[in-house]
């Protein structure tokens, strides 16, 4: 993707974001997720890296489940929806490193 295109998804995220209050979370596999959700305008608070298998897969639907759910009752995201997602990735990347 060049970079004007990132510029533009920049662009209409924010915009979305003050206009209408949206949130955007950003989950990435394989990629750095965090600097390439803040190419999108996305804060490092709603990224997060995952491992792309069953588990990992798995923690996601369950973060977004969750976050989908606070939403619709009028709560906001809380700071810790991507603890589990987090945590599993820590915990296999220093396993696989060994």
């Amino acid at each position: 993707m060049s970079d004007g295109n990132y510029e533009k998804i920049k662009r209409m995220v924010e915009s979305q974001k003050e206009k209408y209050g949206w949130e955007f979370i950003f989950i990435g596999a394989n990629i750095d997720a965090i600097s390439t959700a803040a190419r999108f305008g996305i804060d490092a608070d709603r990224a997060a890296n995952y491992h792309a298998d069953g588990e990992g897969t798995r923690l996601n639907y369950e973060a977004v489940s969750n976050v989908v759910s606070e939403l619709r009752a009028s709560r906001p995201i809380t700071d810790s929806w991507k603890a589990k997602i987090d945590k599993d990735f820590e915990n296999r990347s220093k396993k696989k490193k060994k």
